[in-house]
């Protein structure tokens, strides 16, 4: 209670230098484009180039059966399942930890339902599917062929000295330390290769080894291509010499302008503007000014 109300009050606590003013501008659902541009789904992408809503389509297909009518933005809860559903499904999520997805989104539903929802997804978004596992493919013959680049939906992926790099469009390189490839037992008692790489444990964070999948993979990539995208827009508002970036919060950057100059409009197009490496990507920010920063 007492620090809800006090974080609250934090973002308040921001505000502009003297004779400045906050220019502020987020992404508009930044990781469900870059995933469906590093996918090559140009008929997910045209759901966002045509400024249509990509969660409405998306419970759309999902209460096809039942329903049969398209999902509008007055339909809240199934909207809300379609938004869980496009921001959750994206990195290879089975149907048990999808049900616990949905109810933080505020939607109770059961397994059978869960697995029904998962696998529309994965039959509207198939491009996306084969992603997970051509990424892996990828990772896991680079692994087994040091020296080799392995170009996968154009990642190269290759294993040099102890690590396990994969290049990004930007020409960052993303590296997994001491990679190894591991035979496992699938759920169906199938045996596969999985990879694994030192890193530390998110839970209990030690230095460890990790094991990853194509969907965990396509994960990393995702936020990274986002995050290069990102760093490229703050480095154009310095350029500006208008916009000084003075914080960046997730997918939100947050400059300081003399008072009387710049205007959100351009802010936004600064922040939206395409790098070469990321041709075909629709990009968006939304943007507001003010002396005081707000959520």
């Amino acid at each position: 209670g007492v620090m809800e109300a006090l974080s609250q009050g934090l973002r308040g606590a921001i505000i502009a230098a003297p004779g400045h003013q906050l220019y502020v501008a987020d992404y508009a659902g930044i990781e469900a484009r870059v995933l469906l541009w590093l996918a090559d789904d140009q008929d997910g992408l045209d759901i966002f180039r045509q400024h249509r809503d990509i969660y409405c389509e998306m419970a759309t297909s999902i209460y096809a059966d039942s329903l049969g009518r398209p999902i509008t933005k007055a339909d809240a809860t199934e909207r809300q399942l379609g938004k869980a559903t496009i921001l959750g499904c994206g990195y290879q999520m089975g149907a048990s930890k999808f049900v616990d997805t949905a109810a933080i989104y505020g939607v109770t539903i059961d397994e059978e339902f869960s697995k029904r929802v998962v696998d529309t997804y994965r039959a509207k978004f198939w491009r996306v599917k084969n992603l997970w596992y051509d990424t892996e493919t990828a990772a896991v013959s680079a692994t087994l062929d040091a020296g080799t680049p392995y170009i996968c939906n154009g990642i190269t992926w290759i294993k040099e000295d102890i690590f396990l790099y994969a290049v990004l469009p930007s020409g960052r390189k993303l590296a997994y330390p001491f990679p190894q490839v591991h035979q496992r037992e699938t759920p169906w008692g199938a045996l596969k290769n999985a990879l694994t790489f030192m890193g530390v444990n998110p839970f209990n964070k030690q230095w460890q080894r990790q094991t990853t999948y194509g969907g965990s993979l396509v994960e990393n990539l995702v936020q990274a291509i986002a995050r290069d995208l990102m760093a490229e827009a703050m480095l154009r508002c310095e350029l500006s010499e208008i916009y000084r970036t003075v914080l960046t919060i997730h997918d939100e950057i947050v400059c300081e302008a003399p008072i009387g100059t710049g205007s959100v409009m351009e802010f936004e197009q600064l922040v939206a503007t395409n790098p070469t490496w990321a041709d075909g990507l629709p990009v968006v920010a939304e943007g507001w000014n003010g002396a005081r920063y707000r959520k």
